[in-house]
């Protein structure tokens, strides 16, 4: 299985296998394209507005990985090719007592709070964005 594809649109973060560590996770907060995802059905998964060529995207769940794993599913066949679960999920990330929740990180309504300085509107339409397929 290809973990990940680099190309000259897809700066985020590399990851080293489909699924990722509590400390991978917090040693590249805050990098480029990258997008923390709390597991969600598919509708709710694929209206986020996660630029799908440029983002590295991490998808937790409160313990076992199963959602998240389902969740990372989905999301690649949709086009994501830069997807990885959190081992341990939001509960392990909070038993080692990190300075913030991921779900305080999780792209909400189309936003990720990483960029909340950049606010989006209902008008404004990115135009690095690229609608994932729809399988």
């Amino acid at each position: 299985m290809r973990v990940n594809t680099v190309t000259p649109l897809a700066p985020g973060p590399y990851l080293p296998s489909s699924t990722v560590s509590t400390q991978w996770l917090a040693d590249h907060l805050g990098a480029d394209n990258l997008a923390v995802v709390r597991a969600a059905n598919r509708v709710r998964l694929l209206s986020l507005r996660i630029d799908a060529a440029a983002s590295t995207v991490v998808v937790y769940d409160e313990s076992d990985g199963l959602c998240a794993a389902e969740s990372a599913r989905t999301l690649r066949e949709a086009g994501f090719e830069r997807v990885a679960v959190l081992r341990g999920g939001r509960q392990k990330w909070l038993s080692e007592q990190r300075p913030i929740d991921l779900d305080d990180l999780a792209h909400r309504n189309g936003q990720s709070p990483l960029y909340a300085s950049y606010p989006l509107h209902a008008s404004y339409v990115d135009p690095g964005y690229v609608e994932p397929r729809l399988a």
